[in-house]
């Protein structure tokens, strides 16, 4: 099911030729396997396919929330070759992106138990959403001295995928997010290092059980 996902990557992709620099950030690991019109299957790199299956697949009001595995050439610290990723879409009419904002910020002072909790969205580019930006974290603390971290990806739909998807972008408007779960559990529980996570080390993992 996760290689007939990745093939969700949307029209415009498919067209481009193997070379095409557009598919740098999405062509990582492929498998010794063909679709139906003999072109190799990459497993995928993100989870926004399921975000637009769904927005076809259904009429705004939109609210959607889908976990996912993923894979991507990537690999130290804080990074991981296979990790999940949760996504987030919301298409309705006069959706903003204070509306984004809203939902992104006051759901990370519920996550990290903090009214306190100081953000930045930092102007980014990716493939579905105009504008799209990166939020980051402030960490007073953080290991070689005070900083950012980056936490995740949004921003506002772009119209053409609203028309992709059947939907007036007149009429309607929308945001998506994206994060990696093992990143937030990497900042949440100050983590050093994703590996531990997958290593199956029981001594990092009796860490985290709770007591009787």
């Amino acid at each position: 099911r996760d290689l007939r996902m990745s093939r969700g990557l949307g029209d415009v992709y498919k067209r481009q030729p193997p070379n095409h620099p557009a598919r740098s950030m999405q062509d990582t690991f492929y498998v010794d396997m063909k679709d139906e019109t003999g072109k190799q299957l990459p497993l995928r790199p993100h989870t926004s396919p399921m975000q637009v299956r769904y927005a076809r697949q259904h009429k705004p009001p939109i609210k959607v929330i889908a976990p996912g595995r993923t894979y991507r050439v990537d690999s130290d610290a804080t990074h991981s070759p296979m990790f999940h990723q949760v996504e987030g879409l919301w298409i309705d009419e006069n959706i903003s992106f204070a509306d984004l904002k809203g939902v992104y910020v006051d759901f990370l002072k519920r996550f990290f138990e903090t009214d306190d909790l100081i953000v930045r969205f930092r102007p980014s580019y990716f493939p579905f959403t105009e504008p799209s930006a990166e939020l980051d974290l402030w960490f007073p603390d953080k290991k070689g001295g005070p900083g950012w971290l980056e936490w995740g990806g949004c921003g506002m739909v772009n119209p053409n995928v609203l028309k992709s998807a059947g939907i007036d972008p007149d009429v309607y408007t929308g945001f998506a997010f994206g994060v990696g779960m093992e990143r937030t559990l990497l900042l949440r529980s100050d983590i050093n290092d994703m590996h531990d996570l997958v290593e199956g080390d029981v001594r990092f993992a009796e860490q985290f059980v709770m007591g009787e």
